[in-house]
């Protein structure tokens, strides 16, 4: 088994990759004007700080210290500037479009560290739990492209 140190060092990043990701999602919601997007945003918000919750109760209970990126840095790197740009134009299959590859990239960072890191059994299945559900929101946001695509030809 890996030490303590590193199993917290592992954690944390995750805690990183989530944190961002929330921020980033409450960031995009004040400038998103469609309500399914919206939702969506909060909702894998939320997601993702009922994940950060569980990292950090993780990294407690292994006798490790919790590290939170530097939000005062965090709100004006998060979203890209095509990100931006994408969301001022309004427009939903850019957008969600974007959203996806933002999910996809955690998902990436997440199979990474579970493939070269061995956890502790109960920390691993929900690490695992956590990367199968921002794989099943790729799956919403496939299900509201099609949506949409579907309304603009219409």
């Amino acid at each position: 088994m890996k030490s303590k140190e590193q199993i917290n060092k592992q954690l944390n990043r995750l805690l990183n990759i989530n944190y961002k990701a929330e921020q980033a999602f409450i960031e995009v919601i004040d400038n998103v004007e469609n309500t399914v997007i919206k939702n969506f945003l909060r909702v894998s918000g939320y997601e993702r700080k009922q994940f950060i919750k569980k990292i950090d109760s993780a990294i407690r209970q292994i006798g490790g210290i919790p590290t939170y990126p530097d939000t005062s840095l965090i709100k004006s790197n998060i979203i890209t500037a095509s990100f931006n740009k994408t969301v001022l134009k309004s427009n939903k299959l850019k957008i969600l479009n974007e959203i996806g590859k933002m999910q996809v990239t955690d998902i990436e960072k997440y199979q990474k560290i579970l493939n070269n890191f061995d956890f502790p059994e109960q920390i691993e299945n929900s690490l695992r739990k956590q990367k199968d559900a921002i794989i099943h929101s790729l799956y919403g946001i496939e299900v509201h492209k099609d949506l949409f695509a579907r309304n603009q030809l219409i």
